[in-house]
């Protein structure tokens, strides 16, 4: 038996700090996602603070046909299927599940449902990320901030699962 403990990886603190470091910061991030995507509805000429020119316009991305469904889930379920809500309020839930996931489940539990939501989300990343740089021909920083923090949620809980799984 090896005296040497193996520890999950970690970015700040620790692996746990940092994946509810990492939702917590989704949350915000989705936040002010929702309310872009809302003042913009309500008023055509507010401008974001990530509105910074044409090609680089989190307002344009969020109120885009892309922002609800991630485009898609209109033409499957249709447009008033809650499938078809606001990204922002998809993200929201993950990100708060992963977070009461984090509190209540025991740990091999909790890396395993994290870990297969994360790459879900990664997924889901990749794809937005497509339809943002080659369909939108945009740059959008909330965007860009959520896909960081999917990817380092990956990392983390990835790290997590190899931990309790090994």
């Amino acid at each position: 038996m090896s005296s040497t403990a193996v520890v999950p990886a970690y970015l700040l603190w620790s692996n746990a700090t940092d994946i509810l470091f990492f939702n917590v910061l989704g949350v915000l991030v989705c936040l002010y996602a929702l309310h872009v995507e809302v003042s913009k509805e309500k008023d055509p000429s507010y401008k974001a603070m990530c509105d910074i020119s044409e090609y680089m316009s989190c307002s344009r991305v969020l109120t885009s046909q892309y922002s609800q469904g991630f485009g898609v889930m209109h033409l499957f379920f249709g447009k008033n299927h809650m499938l078809n809500s606001r990204n922002c309020n998809i993200g929201l839930v993950v990100f708060i599940v992963h977070i009461i996931i984090c509190i209540l489940l025991p740990g091999p539990i909790a890396s395993t449902i994290m870990y297969c939501s994360a790459f879900v989300c990664v997924m889901g990343s990749i794809y937005l990320a497509f339809i943002l740089l080659f369909v939108l021909k945009d740059v959008c920083l909330v965007c860009f901030a959520t896909y960081v923090i999917n990817g380092c949620l990956l990392y983390l809980t990835h790290s997590m699962y190899q931990f309790y799984h090994a």
